[in-house]
């Protein structure tokens, strides 16, 4: 098994760290074969083929009503009264806590709620996510981690795999789940079309992922000026995702993306964020912490977690009903 942000010796991908097999040199090759082999349907192709190209994809409405109904009351519910086992943190706050009665929702954000919340199980695990995910892995998706909020992140432009590590890293999707009707001025996602092909930034020369420590804050910064820089080169447009309640955006590892900055702070940009790998790949909290090393199976997908003990609620049946 390659350890996290290895290079791979293969020249057959865009990057040196591997990929999926969208990501191949030969994709047109890959996605033919998989048209006449059956394996996929041509709208299904015609799908791959925009992702490719673009490095993200839209589901319009995919997310029932009903899902977001749940889930919302669940998360509702939890800052009303308190909820001991779903965990919050504040941005840039290393410390997670218990949502407590009465926590000011605006800035906090909820880590894993898949955890404990079959309602937000069923939005992470939506079956139209899971037939583009299981076409674009070859294989059943794995759900590790997740954060959902209120409040636009204004987050700066950036590649997942800078923060998130998976030790195939480019073997990765994300998925952003509008639950309500995004408005301007509330902070909004934006994404650089395209930008999953910029030409790699790897740091200290074999990473793909930042290690504060060890690279600082110049190659952060460098990395930031690369992406904006290039992009600019090669007339890759930015736009912002202006979803509609049950929108789901997916997007590949590389896609530059970030929050705009809120210039109305009245306004609220609920959101639910997942990210996902192949289920026979690793995130690293596996392997800096093995007891976080279990799998659950809920219908076609995997999930774990670094914040909670799958492993523990599985056997207890902690998971709540909400």
């Amino acid at each position: 098994m390659p350890t996290p942000d290895q290079s791979f010796a293969s020249e057959s991908y865009h990057s040196r760290f591997g990929g999926m097999w969208i990501d191949r040199a030969d994709f047109q090759h890959q996605l033919a074969k998989r048209l006449s082999d059956g394996k996929i349907s041509p709208d299904t192709a015609c799908a791959i083929r925009n992702f490719e190209r673009d490095g993200f994809l839209i589901l319009e409405g995919a997310a029932p009503d009903d899902d977001l109904v749940r889930f919302e009351t669940a998360i509702s519910t939890a800052f009303r009264n308190g909820h001991e086992n779903l965990i919050s943190q504040l941005p840039g706050s290393g410390s997670p806590q218990p949502v407590i009665a009465g926590m000011n929702r605006r800035g906090t954000r909820i880590v894993d709620s898949f955890a404990v919340l079959p309602s937000a199980l069923d939005l992470l695990c939506n079956p139209k996510l899971n037939r583009f995910m299981r076409c674009v892995f070859d294989e059943q998706p794995l759900l590790f981690q997740s954060i959902s909020f209120d409040m636009g992140s204004s987050q700066g432009i950036h590649q997942d795999t800078g923060y998130v590590v998976v030790n195939r890293p480019m073997e990765m999707l994300a998925c952003w789940i509008a639950l309500e009707n995004v408005r301007p001025g509330s902070g909004e996602l934006q994404y650089i079309v395209g930008s999953h092909r910029l030409p790699e930034f790897a740091f200290g020369g074999t990473r793909k992922h930042w290690n504060s420590q060890e690279d600082g804050i110049e190659a952060h910064e460098q990395w930031f000026k690369r992406i904006l820089d290039e992009s600019r080169r090669r007339n890759f447009p930015t736009r912002s995702f202006m979803a509609k309640r049950g929108d789901i955006l997916i997007w590949h590892a590389d896609l530059a993306h970030g929050g705009a900055p809120i210039t109305n702070p009245e306004l609220t940009r609920k959101s639910l964020v997942g990210h996902y790998c192949p289920v026979s790949a690793e995130p690293y909290f596996m392997v800096v912490s093995p007891d976080r090393k279990a799998k659950l199976q809920y219908r076609d997908f995997s999930y774990a977690s670094w914040h909670y003990d799958l492993a523990a609620i599985s056997n207890t049946g902690e998971k709540t009903s909400t």
